[in-house]
C-alpha cells in the first residue's frame, strides 16, 4: 500500500511539472522562440562552436547535441533489445509487442535528431539544426507530426488502459487533434518540441490512474527529472543547459524512463519487493 501511494504521489508531482512544462512551451511559442536560444525548438550544444541561427551546425557538424542524442538513443534501443533477449518470460506476443513499442519510441526519437542535423538529403528537407523559413515543410511536418502523435498516444494509453478499450482509440484521436490545433500557430520549428511537452501530461495522467507495472515508480521518478530538464531547456537554454550538453540530457532521462518500463526491469522490481 505504501509503495502504491509513493508511486501515485510521484506521478502526481510529474503531472504538475508536466503542466508547467506545457504552459512554458506556449509562452515560448507565442514569441516563436525569439530570445530563448532554441534552434528549431531544441537547445543545441556543439563543439568547437555552439550553433546559432546564422551558422546553424556548420561549425560543429560532427560534435553537437543532436548527434549525441542519436548515439544515446541507439545505445538505449540496444539496451531495450538486450533486456528482451535476457527476459526469461519473453516469447509471448503481448510482451514482445511491449518491447517493440518501447524500442520504437526510443529509436524514432534518435532518428529525428539524426535528421535534424543533416546537411545533405536527396529526398527530405534539410534542417542543419535550424531553418529560417519553414513554410515549404510545414505541410510535410504536420503529416508526420499528426501520425506520430496518434501512434505515441495509442502506445501510452494502450499500455495504461489496454489497446482494445474504446477509450484508448477515442482518446488518441482527441489527443492528436488537440495537439495539432494547439501547436498550429506556434511556427513550424516548434512542432516537434510541442509534441514532446504536450505528451508529458498524457503520460503522467496515465501513470496516475493505471495499475500497470510499466508505469512504476522508477519511471515516474525519471519523468519528474526529464520534465525538469525540459523546463530548463525552454527557460534557461543559453545560461544553464547548453554549456553542459544541451538537449541530450532530455533524451538520456526520458529514455531511461522508457527502458525502466520494460518488463525485464518491472519483473526485477517485483522480485525484489517479494524478497523484501
Amino acid at each position: 500500500m505504501l509503495l502504491e501511494r509513493m508511486n501515485k504521489l510521484t506521478w502526481g508531482v510529474a503531472l504538475l511539472l508536466s503542466l508547467w512544462y506545457a504552459y512554458i512551451f506556449f509562452q515560448v511559442s507565442r514569441s516563436k522562440g525569439e530570445g530563448s536560444g532554441l534552434l528549431f525548438g531544441f537547445c543545441v550544444a556543439g563543439y568547437p562552436e555552439a550553433p546559432d541561427k546564422e551558422t546553424r551546425c556548420d561549425n560543429c557538424p560532427y560534435i553537437n547535441s543532436h548527434v549525441a542524442a542519436f548515439v544515446v538513443d541507439v545505445f538505449l534501443t540496444a539496451v531495450t533489445a538486450y533486456f528482451w533477449y535476457k527476459d526469461p518470460q519473453k516469447g509471448g506476443f503481448k510482451k514482445d509487442i511491449v518491447y517493440l513499442a518501447l524500442g520504437f519510441i526510443i529509436l524514432i526519437h534518435g532518428l529525428l535528431h539524426w535528421f535534424l542535423q543533416q546537411t545533405t538529403f536527396d529526398f527530405l528537407p534539410i534542417i542543419n539544426c535550424y531553418r529560417p523559413d519553414t513554410s515549404d515543410i510545414e505541410k510535410f511536418g504536420y503529416i508526420i507530426f499528426g501520425t506520430f502523435s496518434f501512434l505515441l498516444s495509442l502506445i501510452i494509453l494502450g499500455f495504461g488502459f489496454g489497446v482494445k478499450k474504446w477509450f484508448t482509440w477515442v482518446g488518441s484521436v482527441i489527443f492528436t487533434i488537440a495537439v495539432v490545433v494547439l501547436t498550429e500557430d506556434t511556427g513550424g520549428e516548434l512542432i516537434l518540441p510541442g509534441l514532446f511537452c504536450i505528451v508529458h501530461p498524457l503520460s503522467c495522467f496515465t501513470g496516475l490512474f493505471t495499475k500497470e507495472p510499466l508505469f512504476n515508480t522508477k519511471v515516474a521518478t525519471l519523468f519528474v527529472i526529464c520534465t525538469a530538464v525540459g523546463i530548463l531547456e525552454l527557460s534557461y537554454c543559453k545560461d544553464i543547459l547548453r554549456p553542459y550538453g544541451g538537449h541530450v540530457w532530455y533524451d538520456i532521462t526520458l529514455h531511461l524512463a522508457v527502458v525502466s518500463a520494460t518488463p525485464y526491469i518491472t519483473n526485477q522490481g517485483k522480485k525484489k519487493n517479494h524478497d523484501d
